[in-house]
């Protein structure tokens, strides 16, 4: 029996968090107690003072961040990460050295804790979007799902398709509203989306290896993405051509993006999401943090 606690986290059910599954079912049996019983593992965000961390006894420490670390600092400070934690697991590259692995937020949406090649993400990935991109009800040219727009890459995308007069561009949320609003729940947002041939979807910073559920999401939901971050989506992992990346630094550039994506969209629409490696690298996504762990639990 392990016992896990979490500190400086997101409320929510730990009994039931992704992270408490994932090493329930991969590791050995998990109790959740309080993080000042000195657990096996603490797992600890970005919510609160580190300094209770460094005085915990816990076995492995364990950070998992699944924001843009450089919006919330101390917590992007890489030294002081490094002198506190046992593990650092979010976005980015794998570093063992730095005692990093990385575990991107996307993989917590899909309740799949380990890498079965009979029952796995890839194969749910890849039948929900071939399901919905053939869907009769593609009722709407282009979607955009977002409550705000801080730096304004998703703003840049909408002007494009818009002043040009591609088509039109739903936006049930708070960002460009325009029609009525949908429910809460990544279920609401990815079959809102299903019904549109494109989805506006670009990061909303950059950030070493940061890239989100967004893209994701826009697969599920059978839609082309339009999309952008620090560099090309999950390379190795995501099929080049399944989605627009649109290089919204420079005006011409985006504009021939957006045009060609628009003009061609069977080019998008042809193969599958992901790449034949892409099975090995969510396994070893999995193994790399199980192993880990394992280590510093000395199991």
């Amino acid at each position: 029996m392990i016992t896990l606690a979490y500190v400086n986290f997101w409320n929510t059910n730990y009994n039931e968090f992704y992270l408490t599954k994932f090493i329930d079912i991969n590791i050995d049996n998990v109790k959740i107690i309080n993080y000042n019983e000195n657990p096996d593992i603490l797992i600890s965000s970005i919510n609160g003072n580190i300094n209770i961390v460094k005085n915990n006894k816990a076995k492995c420490k364990l950070f998992y961040y699944g924001e843009n670390l450089d919006r919330f600092p101390p917590y992007n400070n890489d030294k002081l990460l490094l002198n506190t934690f046992d593990l650092i697991v979010g976005f980015k590259h794998t570093n063992l050295e730095k005692k990093q692995i990385r575990f991107p937020l996307w993989l917590l949406y899909y309740n799949f804790y380990n890498y079965k090649y009979e029952n796995n993400l890839i194969d749910y990935i890849e039948t929900k979007y071939k399901e919905n991109k053939q869907k009769n009800n593609k009722i709407m040219f282009a979607s955009l799902v977002s409550h705000h727009d801080r730096e304004g890459q998703r703003t840049k995308i909408y002007n494009e398709i818009v002043n040009n007069k591609y088509g039109i561009v739903m936006c049930p949320s708070n960002l460009k509203k325009n029609t009525n609003s949908i429910g809460n729940t990544t279920e609401d947002k990815v079959n809102y989306i299903s019904k549109s041939i494109y989805n506006i979807c670009p990061e909303n910073s950059t950030f070493e290896g940061y890239f989100t559920e967004k893209i994701i999401q826009a697969f599920e939901g059978g839609t082309i993405p339009f999309y952008w971050a620090i560099d090309l989506p999950e390379k190795g992992l995501i099929n080049e051509n399944k989605y627009c990346f649109c290089n919204i630094d420079n005006p011409i550039k985006l504009k021939e993006n957006i045009k060609n994506a628009i003009e061609n969209p069977n080019y998008y629409l042809e193969g599958n999401v992901f790449t034949d490696n892409a099975p090995d690298i969510i396994n070893n996504y999995y193994n790399t943090l199980i192993n880990n762990i394992k280590i510093k639990l000395n199991i």
